[in-house]
């Protein structure tokens, strides 16, 4: 399933592909919660969400993602966005901060992906500018 994270302050629209087969619960829950408004926060090269209304179990579970990889984080029942490494990933290793259920892919990528974050961050991060996932 195709769906669209929002960034009106920015006016950009990142297309996402949702993706059930590694954690078909988790993706379900998703889009019968949508459309999820959120803040968001960046860890390194990661974008996450507040606490979301998506409440699951670890499905499938994993400690290592790929780049451009869409999860969320039981834990935090946060979405999380992984433009690339965060602060303890390892050589060649995007490591999330604990486990996490893979729900899809991002799709439409920036030319300059650390342009693109930095310019999420001044604008929805530092001002608490909300993000629309639908």
């Amino acid at each position: 399933m195709k769906v669209f994270l929002e960034f009106p302050a920015i006016g950009e629209k990142v297309e996402i592909e949702l993706d059930g087969s590694r954690s078909p619960h988790t993706v379900r829950a998703i889009i019968d919660s949508l459309p999820l408004t959120m803040t968001i926060e960046r860890w390194g090269n990661e974008l996450y969400s507040e606490a979301t209304q998506v409440r699951v179990a670890e499905e499938n579970a994993r400690s290592e993602v790929s780049l451009f990889d869409v999860a969320l984080w039981p834990q935090g029942s946060a979405l999380c966005f992984f433009y690339g490494p965060t602060p303890i990933s390892k050589a060649g290793k995007i490591l999330p901060y604990s486990p996490v259920n893979i729900v899809g892919r991002i799709k439409s990528r920036p030319a300059d992906i650390q342009d693109f974050l930095r310019r999420v961050e001044e604008k929805h991060v530092a001002k608490h500018v909300s993000v629309i996932l639908r």
